[in-house]
């Protein structure tokens, strides 16, 4: 006795979708591939690098600026047993206003989490006016449970230090760029 129900070949429609999704492979690595970064052109930009350029105040703008860097010094300044905090970078991509109410309201945030906020960018002008200016939009009630992580230059210690005691919150500080260590 035979069968006489028609037998469906799928091999064919296998194929066609083992074709397209070879193809959507091979462009998904062309993609990668034309975004990531010349190996050479990485390794030239790090044997060069650039001298910093001067702030409209005479601060230097620290070109080689860390980001990474800057979060690690940050960290220094939090418990052990704490296994994050938050961290405000200021990058100079955005206004400086726009910067000044983001700034606000993470420092809010941490305030009524009894957290940590590191702050840190390239700009160390620009980087203490936007503190600054945060601070001077939030009554001082308002941030008493904060404890700020300044990553800056040496010069802006006192006039951090003091809106710090002026809201009535702690404030730490660590100097960067980190001075250079002597020659022992």
């Amino acid at each position: 006795m035979t069968d006489s129900a028609p037998v469906e070949n799928s091999a064919p429609r296998r194929d066609q979708l083992t074709a397209l999704l070879i193809c959507a492979a091979i462009g998904a690595a062309l993609l990668v591939g034309y975004r990531a970064p010349d190996p050479a052109e990485q390794q030239a930009a790090a044997e060069s690098p650039a001298a910093p350029a001067e702030a409209a105040t005479g601060e230097p703008v620290n070109a080689t600026f860390n980001l990474d860097t800057a979060m690690r010094l940050a960290g220094t300044q939090v418990p052990p047993d704490l296994e994050s905090f938050y961290f405000f970078a200021m990058t100079n991509e955005m206004p400086e206003a726009v910067e000044v109410t983001e700034l606000g309201g993470k420092l809010m945030q941490a305030a009524q989490e009894h957290d940590y906020l590191g702050i840190a960018g390239p700009d160390p002008e620009r980087n203490r006016r936007t503190l600054l200016a945060a601070l001077a939009a939030h009554q001082a009630d308002d941030l008493k449970m904060l404890v700020l992580i300044y990553v800056g230059p040496d010069s802006h210690r006192a006039a951090v230090g003091e809106a710090a005691q002026k809201a009535g919150f702690e404030a730490r500080f660590v100097t960067y760029p980190e001075a250079p260590k002597a020659a022992i």
